[in-house]
């Protein structure tokens, strides 16, 4: 596969603690003097040629990613860039300039770290590498005379931090210090591993919440899909009864087919009511029932008619003579006050 112009993309840096037991701060990274001039060197060896150059560099999640391209009309950035595509080499590493701050606090520290915490500091170079002194494969020169430091000797490490201005890499902040001790009850004479160890206690607690939070937010979600499919249920179900007993009412003449909706609208709003007040509605009366025998006297009263029958009877003028009846008859026939 040719390998010519195809962009590799590298992480060059993470936070992590180096080999030489301090760790330097991806936030703190100053990119822009690199970007001036991106050369991709081989092992950090800046006495030679490049052999590619960084398209785009950016910071992502902690880390510091290149995306790197080869020079291919170079013999040995184009043996380089085979490897690469082969799998044969798969590290990268920052050169960097001297950190400019730094801190010693424990609160800063990660397991296993022994020196500072470099929180500002400037990129210098990028280089593929065979073997790392670690997978972030630190180096870093001197700005003056421009030669790698030799980071494996640790009085040059402590020579370096010491020399950034007016940074203390073992600060007592003595009043910070006590307001600190206080949220955490503490002594004010608790060390900072002490500290450190409460810290770390409410991390992790906090990180026991947040998972407990989270599976009762997903508990929660089922339990509200849940309850939505019983309600949806419920509704169909009541929806049914209501057609059916509006139905039921029609057919025994209770209620006039003209106000079926009406009352199917008074049941959706109002199911226990509107059912009671459907139920009490008289059932219309047969023929035979309201036909007066033969030497009986007598007539059939508008309270017991329907509305309806009192219609077919031309009654309706008689019966708005009673206002609160006529509401009555109205309201059974058509599930509403009338106009």
């Amino acid at each position: 596969m040719s390998t010519m112009n195809k962009s590799y993309k590298f992480t060059v840096h993470d936070e992590s603690v180096n080999t030489y037991g301090f760790r330097m701060l991806t936030d703190g990274a100053n990119l822009t003097e690199f970007e001036k001039n991106p050369v991709v060197l081989y092992n950090h060896n800046d006495w030679e040629a490049p052999i590619g150059r960084a398209d785009r560099i950016y910071k992502e999640n902690g880390t510091i990613v290149a995306e790197i391209v080869f020079d291919t009309a170079d013999p040995k950035a184009a043996e380089i860039a085979g490897k690469v595509e082969r799998g044969f080499l798969r590290m990268a590493s920052v050169g960097a300039w001297p950190p400019e701050e730094a801190t010693d606090d424990e609160l800063m520290k990660l397991n296993g770290q022994t020196g500072p915490t470099v929180t500002r500091w400037t990129l210098r170079e990028i280089s593929i590498c065979p073997i790392g002194a670690n997978h972030n494969a630190l180096a870093m020169y001197d700005r003056i005379t421009g030669k790698r430091i030799d980071l494996a000797d640790r009085n040059t490490v402590i020579r370096l931090i010491d020399n950034i201005n007016d940074v203390d890499i073992n600060p007592k902040k003595e009043n910070n210090m006590s307001v600190i001790t206080q949220m955490l009850c503490l002594s004010d004479s608790a060390s900072e591993q002490a500290i450190a160890e409460e810290v770390r206690k409410l991390i992790a607690l906090r990180d026991q919440y947040q998972s407990e939070i989270a599976g009762l937010k997903t508990e929660n979600k089922n339990l509200q899909v849940k309850l939505d499919t019983y309600e949806q249920k419920e509704r169909e179900a009541r929806k049914t009864q209501a057609v059916a007993l509006v139905d039921a009412a029609v057919k025994d003449g209770r209620i006039d087919a003209s106000g079926r909706d009406a009352w199917l609208k008074n049941l959706e709003r109002d199911f226990e009511n509107a059912s009671v007040q459907l139920a009490s509605i008289t059932r219309r009366q047969t023929v035979a029932t309201q036909v007066i025998p033969e030497g009986k006297s007598g007539a059939i009263t508008l309270r017991d008619m329907t509305f309806q029958d009192i219609l077919k009877a031309d009654r309706l003028k008689e019966l708005k003579q009673d206002k609160e009846l006529y509401r009555q008859k109205f309201r059974e026939a058509y599930g509403h006050e009338p106009a």
